[in-house]
């Protein structure tokens, strides 16, 4: 029998965790915790300048979307309003059964054990994922998530994924220190503890760049915005799928 992946324990486990908004949104000024209203208010709008970068990128957010870690639907809700339908994925039943609670009709929810859509070949009209990819084990967990939005999208359609860039190399102490410190607090989550530390990876921006091409995307952009509801920069990747579609091919770019 294959062993789950690290974080998909991690995250199975702080969804029993108490306060779990907080935990799921941690600004420091919220450690007493969110009210149900507050929480998903900031996911209407933050979905609102995402939904307004996509469009800016060429593309019209409608039909199926597919969204990778809806968590408990704090955005999902949000694209509801513009997909005719959403595919919402994630791996802890417990935070599906949150998500359950708060989304519309046109949101089916899947729990999900590795990086494969539940879908046909180009069934998907877009893919969606924030902050989501970072908590993954490795760069192999993230490339195979790519590449099955490739296979999931019907021509044409588009990808709008958080992936963060590395901005600075970190030193063998540096990481070995991280390390230690994700161990520490997955072991006390196992025992009933809250979290202090989750993974969060990031990667050299020609490393995502090249994987996205070599799986065939087009039309790559790399775009940096702040969001209105607490200022945090958002590092998203953009790119289609070749057929008849919102965005030609060329190189990969930036924005601020």
């Amino acid at each position: 029998m294959t062993r789950e992946p690290a974080s998909t324990e991690e995250w199975r486990n702080i969804a029993r965790v108490p306060n779990l908004y907080f935990h799921i949104l941690s600004w420091p000024d919220r450690e007493q915790g969110w009210s149900e209203e507050e929480f998903y208010a900031t996911g209407e709008a933050e979905w609102a300048d995402f939904s307004r970068r996509w469009r800016e990128y060429g593309a019209e957010p409608a039909g199926r979307c597919v969204e990778i870690g809806c968590g408990v639907g704090r955005l999902t809700r949000a694209l509801a309003g513009d997909f005719d339908r959403v595919l919402a994925l994630d791996v802890s039943e417990d935070m599906l059964a949150g998500a359950r609670r708060v989304v519309p009709a046109n949101v089916e929810l899947a729990q999900v054990d590795g990086s494969s859509i539940p879908l046909g070949d180009g069934e998907a009209d877009a893919v969606f994922s924030a902050i989501v990819l970072q908590h993954l084990e490795t760069f192999a967990d993230v490339r195979a998530y790519l590449a099955d939005s490739f296979r999931a999208l019907r021509p044409g359609g588009t990808a709008m994924l958080n992936i963060a860039i590395e901005l600075r190399s970190r030193g063998a102490l540096e990481r070995l220190r991280a390390e230690l410190g994700i161990r520490r607090s997955r072991r006390g989550l196992r025992q009933g503890r809250v979290h202090q530390l989750v993974r969060w990876r990031e990667y050299p921006f020609n490393r995502v760049l090249g994987a996205l091409r070599e799986i065939g995307f087009e039309g790559i952009e790399f775009r940096v915005f702040p969001v209105s509801t607490n200022g945090w920069l958002y590092q998203f990747w953009f790119a289609t799928k070749p057929g008849a579609g919102p965005a030609e091919s060329g190189p990969a770019s930036s924005s601020a």
